[in-house]
């Protein structure tokens, strides 16, 4: 009998230590801190004064799985992230579920025709309430057990919550079991949430970019294309993507002449490198002799607000919005794009392309609207064709995402002359 006991006491043993393996496979990534990652020593080279003599972040920054949690915990929910447009929702009804920082999210418009981000969880049980995209909604029901919302989130109905269909006899109180509402913006179609809720306001944190863009009339452009592409790379790597040194080798076919870049007597480039706050801009100088934002005349030029005071200044042709936007502009378009991190080493790519109002469904324009979209997506409108400068910009971040796997990419170095974005970026990243 002893040795019967012995027996199952070191089987009940191993079943114990295979069970605590499985549960640390399976257990999520917990984030550490920054020290885990990054050395005191690797953030001052990355400050250093002399930006040809600074290096980047290390390369495990763009391939570790902890790094992405960490990102994922405490960069993303405490910023204004990007997760989609209001094209997306383009009635009431219109529903959308997306994950947003690993958070199940629903993006909406309601019956007031508002836009709304709600949490993707009932307050029955936590099940999903969107399971898919959906259009012509009146309301939201769990498919669990049927619990009903208003489209703004507010509870409506409990059925048989306690063994009646109105459930009246022990009513759930709506202000305690309602979806729980994001704190989200639009600003010019793109859509913005906050996740923690503490942030500055939407207004604050883009109020760099408002300056730049605010004399345009963004918000009036109509929707003439989108496109969502999933790409093998970081998503900080669109962000360090914020200079136009690379322009003639990547965008072959469309930056094409180095002249266009730099004045060859001075060595100046023709693009001035702005990073401010949460914003980097490419804004055209007075080296630039072509134009950035190339026109065939004949189609109208981008709206400006009738109130604008400057609408002839010059403005930023190429944005971003940190952590995860860009916004940047034609000579007649408006092309903001999302990135979503999915992995380390993936990231979704939700774009879209405005164009001013009197342009669409006029069979005379479509071949210029056309001649703007083959400029971004090629000719095959396909992230494979590599002919596009989206196609171009992500096949090159690609490109990065793998050498990223030896050490050698631990010692990156930045350009004095063209590449302060990218370190400011890397800079404002572990700040």
């Amino acid at each position: 009998m002893i040795l019967w006991c012995a027996i199952l006491l070191i089987f009940l043993r191993i079943i114990c230590r295979i069970q605590q393996d499985l549960d640390r496979m399976n257990a999520p990534l917990q984030p550490k801190l920054l020290s885990a990652f990054l050395h005191s020593n690797e953030i001052a080279r990355l400050r250093d004064p002399d930006l040809n003599a600074a290096r980047g972040l290390p390369a495990s920054i763009y391939t570790d799985y902890d790094f992405f949690a960490l990102e994922q915990k405490h960069l993303f929910p405490d910023v204004w992230v990007g997760i989609g447009f209001d094209i997306d929702v383009p009635l009431a009804g219109d529903a959308v579920p997306l994950e947003v920082g690993g958070l199940p999210l629903i993006l909406c418009r309601d019956n007031e025709d508002r836009i709304q981000v709600l949490h993707n969880v009932c307050r029955h049980r936590a099940t999903l309430v969107l399971e898919s995209e959906k259009s012509g909604l009146k309301h939201f029901k769990c498919p669990y057990h049927g619990w009903v919302y208003d489209l703004d989130g507010r509870l409506l109905a409990t059925p048989f919550w306690d063994g009646t269909s109105s459930a009246k006899r022990c009513p759930v109180a709506a202000d305690s079991a309602s979806l729980v509402p994001v704190r989200s913006g639009v600003w010019n179609h793109i859509v913005f949430v906050n996740l923690s809720g503490m942030a500055s306001s939407l207004e604050t944190y883009l109020a760099d970019m408002q300056n730049e863009l605010g004399h345009f009339d963004l918000e009036s452009m109509e929707l003439a294309h989108t496109e969502s592409w999933e790409f093998d790379a970081n998503w900080k790597l669109v962000m360090e993507n914020w200079e136009v040194y690379h322009h003639v080798w990547v965008h072959q076919g469309v930056f094409d002449q180095m002249s266009e870049e730099v004045d060859m007597q001075t060595g100046n480039p023709c693009t001035d490198m702005i990073a401010s706050n949460n914003c980097l801009m490419l804004r055209p100088n007075d080296f630039r002799k072509t134009s950035a934002r190339p026109s065939s005349g004949l189609l109208p030029s981008m709206p400006h607000k009738k109130d604008a005071k400057d609408i002839n200044k010059r403005s930023s042709i190429a944005n971003a919005i940190l952590p995860n936007v860009t916004a940047s502009m034609g000579a007649m378009e408006f092309a903001p794009a999302v990135y979503t991190p999915i992995a380390p080493d993936k990231t979704l790519a939700k774009m879209a392309w405005f164009v001013p109002q009197g342009i669409l469904g006029f069979e005379k324009y479509q071949p210029e609207v056309d001649k703007i979209l083959e400029r971004w997506l090629g000719p095959d409108r396909s992230i494979t064709g590599r002919r596009g400068i989206r196609a171009q910009d992500h096949h090159c971040m690609e490109l990065q995402q793998k050498a990223r796997n030896s050490p050698v990419a631990d010692d990156v170095r930045f350009s004095r002359t063209w590449e302060s974005n990218v370190r400011y970026f890397q800079d404002w990243l572990v700040k």
